[in-house]
């Protein structure tokens, strides 16, 4: 078993929905959990999308926070060593892997758990939205549509799982047998934080 294994909890705040109509990530939040569920470990950056920041009036970045912040060439190195060995867990996981597959490294990839998906199940009745989760499972939610708010949020909904007795170990497993992070060689530069 990795000395990695566990999951890692990702949010991305993007410039809109579509990354194949050339929508970017803004903003990007890594929370990363032992297999039994305890944070182990934060990261987070803004990112410049190299283009207008989209629904500023959602996630309240703005053309000036990013504008030196590091494009998301430049944190690929830190992002996939983080992700590499650990389940991903995501609220509406579908949402964040179409930004993170459109990277080159998306095949490290290899299993993922939804919040959203897996809430009918543990947290039945109402909407699905992360908030709405949260507030059936009884998990403050404060400043939402920050990536790294998001992302404490969805791994204490993923925390409320695991108490329910739920384990995901062949998950965790197949993980764990992915092969560590190689440096991609491009230059990397440190996280900008909001």
């Amino acid at each position: 078993m990795s000395s990695r294994q566990g999951y890692v909890v990702v949010d991305v705040e993007t410039t809109g929905f579509s990354p194949a109509k050339g929508d970017q990530i803004c903003e990007i939040a890594l929370v990363s959990l032992d297999a039994e569920g305890t944070t182990v470990d934060e990261w987070h950056s803004l990112i410049n999308p190299r283009r207008g920041t989209g629904a500023v009036h959602v996630h309240g970045i703005t053309g000036a926070m990013v504008a030196r912040a590091p494009v998301i060439e430049e944190v690929l190195d830190e992002v996939w060593g983080r992700i590499a060995g650990r389940v991903l867990v995501a609220h509406n996981t579908s949402f964040d892997l179409r930004f993170l597959r459109v990277l080159p490294e998306s095949h490290w990839l290899t299993e993922t758990l939804c919040t959203q998906k897996l809430a009918p199940d543990f947290i039945p009745g109402g909407k699905w939205t992360l908030a709405a989760c949260c507030e059936r499972a009884g998990i403050p939610l404060s400043g939402a549509h920050a990536a790294l708010v998001d992302a404490r949020a969805t791994a204490e909904l993923l925390r409320f799982y695991l108490r329910q007795g739920v384990s995901w170990g062949r998950e965790l497993d197949r993980a764990a047998q992915t092969p560590d992070w190689r440096p991609s060689g491009r230059p990397q530069r440190p996280a900008l934080r909001r």
